[in-house]
Formats: C-alpha cells, sequence, structure tokens
C-alpha cells in the first residue's frame, strides 16, 4: 500500500506492507527513495513503513532546506496521520541511520530499538568538505541532455562489474525525481551526531556492511552507548538491501523481535 500524508513542510509518500507485530520504520540512504526497501518489506514479518524523505521519491520538496530534527519530525508527523500510535521500531541507513538517532530522541516513549545500517559520524573536516561538495549536488537540465548522462553515469560508483542494469535503472529513477539530491546532505553534514549518539538512551543495533561507508563506521565505534548490539556484514555491500532481503528480514526479527 501507499499513502500521501500531510506534514509541516510537505506532503509525504509512504510506502506500508505487512501485519502485526511492532510496527517497523525503514529510513532510506540519500539520494535514494524507500524503494530501496521493496524487497525487505515483503520478507519481513511484521508491518512495515517507509517513507520517502521530504525532496526525494514521491514526497514534496521542502520550500527551504531542513535540518535532521525537522527531518525527523515529518516522519513522527506521517505515523501520527497514519494512526501508528503504540511503540515502534525504527532502522536507517547512512542519511536514514543519523534520522533514525534523531527521532529517538524526538520521540523517545513511543521508540521501542533503534538500528542503523552504517554509523555516519564525520569529523569536522569531513563536515566541511561534504557541505563543499556532496550537499551542492543539484541536477540542473541541459539542453542536449548530457546532465542525465552524467547521473546516470554515476550510479555505477561504488559498484563493481558485473553491472545489475535494472538496479542502476531504479536508482537513476530515484536521482532525478528530485531536483536537489544534496539537500539532505546538508542536514547531515550539520548534524552533531557524535554528540546525539552518546546520549542516545535507546538499545542499538548497528549493522555494518562493507559499503563506502565502512571506515566512518569502524571509527565510529567508539561512540557508540553501552549494551549496542554490532553486527558485522562483511560480505554485503551497499546493495544489501536488494541482494539479500531474506536474510536481512530474518537478522532483524532476532534484533528486534516483532512482537
Amino acid at each position: 500500500m501507499r499513502h500521501l500524508v500531510n506534514t509541516s513542510f510537505g506532503q509525504m509518500h509512504v510506502r506500508v506492507a505487512g501485519e502485526g507485530g511492532t510496527p517497523l520504520v525503514l529510513l532510506h540512504m540519500s539520494p535514494r527513495s524507500s524503494r530501496m526497501f521493496g524487497p525487505l518489506q515483503q520478507a519481513l514479518t511484521r508491518r512495515s513503513y517507509a517513507p520517502d524523505r521530504l525532496g526525494y521519491g514521491f514526497s514534496d520538496p521542502p520550500a527551504r532546506p531542513l535540518t535532521l530534527g525537522e527531518y525527523a519530525s515529518t516522519v513522527l508527523e506521517a505515523l501520527d496521520e497514519l494512526r501508528v500510535a503504540g511503540p515502534f521500531d525504527v532502522l536507517g541507513m547512512h542519511t536514514g541511520s543519523l534520522e533514525a538517532i534523531e527521532l529517538a530522541h524526538l520521540a523517545g516513549a513511543r521508540v521501542r530499538r533503534v538500528g542503523v545500517v552504517a554509523l555516519p559520524v564525520f569529523t569536522e573536516q569531513e563536515k566541511s568538505g561534504g557541505l563543499e561538495t556532496f550537499a551542492r549536488l543539484a541536477i540542473e537540465p541541459r539542453e542536449d541532455g548530457s546532465h542525465l548522462l552524467e547521473a546516470w553515469r554515476a550510479r555505477f560508483q561504488y559498484r563493481e562489474p558485473p553491472f545489475d542494469l535494472e538496479d542502476i535503472q531504479r536508482r537513476f529513477v530515484d536521482y532525478v525525481l528530485t531536483a536537489r539530491p544534496g539537500q539532505a546532505y546538508d542536514a547531515v553534514f550539520r548534524y552533531d551526531a557524535a554528540a546525539r549518539l552518546r546520549e542516545l538512551r535507546h538499545r542499538l543495533t548497528v549493522l555494518a556492511p562493507a559499503d563506502d561507508l565502512r571506515v566512518v563506521t569502524e571509527r565510529s565505534r567508539a561512540l557508540v552507548p553501552e549494551g549496542t548490539e554490532w553486527v558485522e556484514l562483511p560480505d554485503l555491500g551497499i546493495d544489501l538491501f536488494t541482494y539479500a532481503a531474506p536474510r536481512l528480514a530474518a537478522l532483524i526479527d532476532r534484533q528486534f523481535a516483532p512482537d
């Protein structure tokens, strides 16, 4: 099922699947959409909610740059609109990891468990560089269509042949659906992730694949709260939810018992 719900900064598109158990909220990486969780939602044994972050997928673009706190607040508003009244678990990846942590701070009594796929706690130098590069990503149309070719070629980054062209096509569509692919990165590189991670009082699970943030994730391990469960996934990469959905659904059920 798909829903469009109102938030303070625009309408949000949410993919809903499954029935029963403690709901699981899935927060996508940038510049993807909630479509990246499609195979996982079909494999899960519980209800799940996967919103398109504002400005991505089929959600409205915000009128101004939002903070991570504001992005998290719109997720909570969407859940309210969808009548998710009881406790829920949250799992995010990359940008979604930080959004999940912030959502736990925002709705502490409602969030039961927090999970992240990669832990992007950046240094001040990395933040400065990210604001000058990733945060400025934008799609500027050209008459000859060369901007589309550039976007297509960029979708091969962090992947090795043989390439899955159907998956590249899906990621390409996610990218060109937004005029400003870098808008959420602006929030990421302005976020005090280290402080918010240290202050987290929820039980945290970190899934650590061999993706493009592997070095950053390992370095950030020193910051996690006591009692954090750390799960190494050295044989899985950045597209783990596309190619290992049944395995990850079983892992999530073990780490976040549905009932």
